[in-house]
């Protein structure tokens, strides 16, 4: 098949265009440079572009057969009202340009990105995709998102929402941005670490993204995040003992607000998200236990 992944250039797209590769597919990739370990790979091409304008690179999501809109500004830095214009802007304008460049009667899949965020800090509730959305920059943002994804479906696409936890593996995304203070022994929880943190194996993501590209009737969101949701202090602990460490402390509250501004309240919400349809159509996680997710990234660095 033919297949278009916006953001495609980044820590999630490229792990997604491999194993598209590895299946015989041709992928096209956009992102706003051409880096890419891919480069050179029969049936892989790179688009440098900004999709969040209107242009030549639209004519591609024509000729596509599946569209993986995964891009969107990083929301991990300290945020001033022009970084949220970017995440905003990033997310919402490229799935505009998306959904605009599809033909009337596409017969299309589009599987969009969005995040657990969705339903923003629920404390100890247990959410399936059934439940509605939350409060907060992050969850207005998500629901937006999907929002403008959604209406591709009126032009006869088959729409799939995928609302990511925390992504782990190796290299990048949430791991990435968190293993460097425990390998020094200075890691620890994010106040007292009661909140729940909803988390996916790189290798289960992309998995479960193909698992939906085949499934005809899959429409709609599903949660991707392993079905083991742990509190952030027992994420702490088993991240800490597989790097052989301690992880003796506790980060402050005000110490986080000072160094990561807003972020901080996103960084402490508690979503306690479960796959509840990707479990119930019988979809295999890999990597169930965080341990053994871990485990996995740890030792194939």
């Amino acid at each position: 098949m033919n297949i278009l992944i916006t953001g495609g250039t980044g820590f999630v797209g490229t792990a997604v265009a491999t194993r598209l590769l590895d299946e015989g597919h041709r992928v096209v990739v956009t992102g706003r440079h051409g880096a890419s370990p891919l480069l050179g790979r029969e049936g892989f091409r790179t688009l440098i572009c900004d999709t969040t304008v209107a242009g030549t690179w639209q004519e591609e999501v024509a000729r596509s057969e599946v569209v993986v809109n995964l891009a969107g500004r990083s929301i991990f830095t300290r945020w001033s009202e022009a970084k949220k214009k970017e995440m905003v802007e990033s997310r919402l304008l490229t799935t505009q340009h998306v959904v605009n460049a599809m033909d009337p009667g596409s017969p299309a899949i589009l599987l969009s990105a969005s995040a657990v965020g969705f339903y923003g800090d629920r404390g100890d509730a247990l959410l399936g995709e059934g439940d509605g959305g939350g409060h907060g920059f992050l969850a207005d943002l998500c629901r937006r998102w999907e929002a403008e994804a959604m209406a591709a479906s009126a032009k006869g696409a088959r729409v799939v929402q995928m609302r990511f936890g925390g992504v782990l593996g190796s290299g990048g995304g949430a791991l990435g941005a968190m293993i460097t203070p425990y390998k020094w022994g200075l890691g620890g929880p994010l106040i007292r670490g009661e909140q729940w943190f909803s988390w996916i194996h790189m290798d289960d993501l992309v998995a479960a993204l193909l698992f939906l590209m085949h499934r005809d009737d899959a429409e709609g969101p599903f949660n991707f995040c392993a079905p083991f949701v742990v509190r952030n202090r027992d994420f702490s602990h088993t991240l800490a003992r597989a790097l052989g460490r301690s992880d003796p402390f506790s980060l402050p509250y005000f110490v986080l607000r000072l160094a990561m501004g807003e972020l901080a309240g996103e960084l402490t919400a508690s979503q306690r998200a479960v796959p509840e349809k990707l479990s119930s159509w019988g979809f295999s996680f890999a990597y169930p236990s965080l341990a053994e997710a871990l485990g996995q990234i740890l030792d194939h660095p």
